[in-house]
């Protein structure tokens, strides 16, 4: 195994098993309209207080994220074959 990302936070972000099995412990494809469904989704399914969703959806639009997209998209154009 090889690390390709890490952080304060969690050590093994991306990860290479070999030549061409490649893992990631985040949601690359993640946008935040897909966040905000997965809010309105799993808000009764116990991942949190169903009071937090409304704070949980505010902080998500309060942020931009880019570079998870960045990194699919640049991945898909790598193995695009």
């Amino acid at each position: 195994m090889v690390v390709l990302a890490t952080s304060a936070a969690c050590p093994v972000q991306a990860f290479r098993v070999g030549t061409n099995v490649y893992a990631t412990q985040f949601h690359p494809e993640l946008d935040l309209a897909g966040l905000l469904t997965r809010i309105d989704t799993y808000a009764t399914f116990g991942y949190f207080d169903p009071s937090e969703a409304a704070t949980l959806r505010a902080a998500g639009e309060a942020v931009e994220v880019t570079h998870p997209m960045t990194l699919l998209r640049n991945f898909a154009a790598r193995y695009r074959r």
